[in-house]
């Protein structure tokens, strides 16, 4: 603190040793002591500019900008050249919402004192509340060369990086900055969320463990903590957080979601669905709650009641971004003879094999239809009974205008059928009988004597929420190589197939994943095999949709179209579904498995 003055005639020696304990006490944070300190000096001069300006200090601390701009403002019509004065001014201009004069008071004492580190810190801050983030850039950068010690100048840099979407140089902003103060809750909050964002979920727990160490009280963060928990599977882990965050924000409807979403992750439904309904109860509006709540009573088979909150996965913030609305009348139930209709592509392939069915009763009801899939599901699309035509990309909306008079999304077709069977008679996908036929001759050479050919898929979509759990790895399932009289396919696709490595040597495994190109030849080997084993992945649904036995490996908390505790599937006739009992343990599903194939043969 600068405390050059010229002192009132007669009081030069007392007014300097008032102002030097005065910036003694405020200095240690002793601010009653050093306020009477500043008192004392007016007293003695009531314009002594020191004693104004470090006055209006503390009624800037003290929440009172109006006194403190008047006493600096004071001080200011004595000594205009003062930069520290001059600064500080400018904080107490930002303080009542005047950053255009706050930035031209911090310039003004960079003119004068143009390594003043804090005045190019404010003026950033100022110019970041006037959106010039370049310019602010620039004086953080300052600020930080002649302050790098500084935590929170690196701070300040690390925001106008994020603001500017420069998020691994904020992040590295933000990480010295903790380096350097490791307690301050702005760099962690700040630091924790893009973590978050990058998917660095245990970095970013760690930032939001601190601060709920530090800052008990914080709703947000221990949202936030929770949100990464569920991000680690830890689950059980994060419930509390949410628990303690809606507790500290009892409007939180977000926080109530989420602690139901990691209850259903849990598998504890019951408890799941109060806490659904108390979100509903608290923003009757959000989407979130009522798509899941929809799962939730898809699960247990309540359609009714299931379907309609269903549709919400449109609305929702992650789902809203891939629904449009197609310029021609969505479908609500209409009379369709004469009509031509499109069913539109939406989600996975496992969802349109699933849901195409439904083509048959939209040509029932006398509509052509035609469906809309991935390109990969074309050619079997083009097998399904009441599917006039096939598009395998995008229509135009022009060309949507003049083809079509309806239009619906695969997976709300079931909610236009109420009461209807919700499973089509199968097969009602089919394989390409020449494609099948080789097939079967290229797996009977490599059979030999066996009696059995089993096809196995055991992982999933890597970039899947639950692939932790909804994948087996390969070696868990080496009991199964032991059973006699089996021939095994792997006609596992992606970067599981990797694992074929691992048992090479212990399970003669033949890998074909490679030479499958499309579904169409995934549909003609599996016409050619016995049995499929797969996990929850749209190999599941091909397989049940061409009517072949299909065992499904579920985890404990599996996807809603799977029911609860049944061995069965309302979908796929030809399927049966092995269960984890707890999730992650896939030794049980094994142990079953071994039965079931021996029993099979037997």
């Amino acid at each position: 603190m600068n405390h050059d003055i010229s002192p009132a005639p007669g009081h030069e020696h007392e007014i300097a040793a008032l102002l030097e304990a005065g910036l003694a006490h405020h200095r240690s944070g002793r601010l009653g002591d050093a306020q009477a300190f500043y008192a004392r000096i007016l007293d003695l001069q009531p314009d002594q500019p020191c004693a104004l300006h470090y006055f209006g200090v503390l009624a800037l601390n003290q929440g009172d900008p109006e006194r403190a701009a008047l006493l600096m403002d004071r001080a200011l019509a004595q000594t205009p050249g003062d930069a520290e004065l001059l600064g500080n001014r400018g904080v107490v201009a930002a303080r009542k919402g005047d950053h255009a004069a706050a930035a031209a008071l911090q310039r003004k004492a960079i003119e004068i004192a143009p390594e003043f580190a804090n005045a190019h810190n404010n003026l950033g801050n100022a110019l970041m509340e006037l959106g010039d983030l370049a310019c602010a850039e620039q004086h953080y950068r300052r600020a930080r060369l002649l302050d790098p010690h500084s935590a929170h100048f690196a701070f300040n840099l690390g925001r106008a990086l994020e603001k500017a979407g420069r998020v691994p140089e904020a992040v590295a902003q933000y990480q010295d900055a903790r380096a350097r103060d490791p307690d301050d809750t702005q760099t962690l909050m700040h630091l924790g969320k893009l973590l978050r964002v990058a998917a660095e979920h245990a970095q970013a727990a760690a930032c939001f463990e601190r601060i709920v160490v530090l800052q008990p009280e914080n709703a947000n963060a221990h949202f936030e903590l929770g949100y990464v928990y569920d991000a680690l599977h830890r689950y059980e882990e994060a419930i509390p957080h949410y628990r303690r965050a809606a507790a500290l924000k009892p409007d939180a409807a977000g926080a109530v979601n989420n602690l139901a979403f990691a209850l259903t992750a849990l598998a504890r439904y019951d408890e799941a669905e109060v806490n659904y309904r108390r979100a509903l109860e608290m923003s009757p509006g959000l989407p979130e709650p009522q798509f899941q709540l929809g799962m939730l009573l898809l699960r247990r088979g309540e359609y009714e009641g299931g379907w309609p909150l269903f549709e919400h996965r449109k609305t929702t913030t992650t789902g809203k971004p891939n629904y449009r609305k197609l310029p021609c009348a969505e479908w609500q139930g209409e009379p369709l003879a004469g009509k031509r209709f499109l069913i539109a592509r939406e989600q996975g392939l496992g969802d349109q094999i699933q849901f195409v069915r439904y083509a048959g009763l939209l040509a029932e009801m006398g509509a052509q239809v035609d469906a809309w899939v991935a390109p990969e599901l074309a050619s079997l699309a083009a097998t399904v009974p009441g599917v006039a035509h096939v598009l395998d990309t995008a229509p135009a909306d022009e060309a949507i205008s003049e083809r079509y008079d309806y239009w619906c999304d695969v997976m709300s077709l079931p909610l236009k059928f109420p009461g209807q069977p919700i499973h089509a008679p199968v097969p009602y996908m089919h394989a390409d009988a020449a494609q099948a036929a080789t097939w079967r001759v290229r797996v009977d050479a490599l059979a030999g004597n066996a009696s059995r050919r089993i096809g196995l898929v055991w992982a999933g979509n890597p970039l899947h929420l639950f692939d932790t759990f909804r994948s087996v790895p390969l070696t868990a399932l080496l009991p199964l190589a032991a059973l006699e009289g089996n021939a095994w396919f792997a006609i596992q696709k992606g970067p599981g197939a990797a694992q074929l490595a691992g048992v090479a040597g212990r399970w003669p495994l033949h890998a074909l994943g490679d030479v499958l190109h499309d579904f169409a030849s995934t549909a003609a080997l599996i016409e050619s095999l016995d049995l499929v084993i797969t996990v929850d992945t749209s190999v599941a649904h091909l397989a049940g949709a061409l009517g072949k036995p299909v065992w499904v490996l579920l985890a404990a908390q599996p996807d809603w179209r799977w029911g609860m505790g049944r061995t069965d599937s309302v979908w796929y006739p030809s399927a049966r579904l092995f269960r984890q009992s707890t999730l992650g343990d896939w030794g049980r599903v094994v142990s079953e498995l071994e039965v079931a194939l021996a029993s099979a043969r037997a």
